[in-house]
């Protein structure tokens, strides 16, 4: 579990800092961020809500930079979501023909289709392997 320190809330933050820095302690921002577990751009301004005087040096954290725009991991196979008849399944696409009681969808698998296709039209869960020759096994005591 993290230091007290580190879970308390802001007011109780700014608190327990008047009393940090009342103690003598040599308060920067930088102590601030890691003794209370905030990020520079809180602890400064933290800090000067609660009056402390910052070296010159403390204002590159005064201003907070905008977001960075991230792009959008795409899958390597990722579709158009715009058909309601396609789901992902965890990492494989799913033809849902219906869901269970539950909610679970169940269908066909994109995969078995493209097998479905390979064996010309006919399911993999369709074809019966030839029996095997059956030889009647005399029943002991018969």
């Amino acid at each position: 579990m993290q230091p007290r320190r580190h879970r308390m809330h802001m007011p109780a933050r700014l608190d327990s800092a008047r009393q940090w820095i009342r103690s003598g302690a040599r308060v920067t921002v930088q102590a601030y961020a890691k003794r209370y577990g905030v990020d520079r751009y809180t602890a400064y301004d933290e800090l000067t809500a609660i009056g402390f005087p910052l070296p010159a040096s403390a204002e590159k954290w005064a201003q907070r930079p905008p977001p960075v725009q991230r792009k959008r991991r795409r899958r390597t196979n990722e579709f158009d979501d715009a058909d309601p008849d396609w789901v992902w399944v965890g990492d494989r696409r799913m033809f849902v023909v219906g869901y269970t009681p539950g909610g679970a969808p169940f269908g066909c698998y994109e995969d078995e289709f493209t097998d479905l296709r390979r064996r010309g039209g006919v399911a993999a869960w369709s074809v019966v392997p030839r029996p095997i020759a059956w030889r009647r096994v005399p029943r002991k005591g018969s």
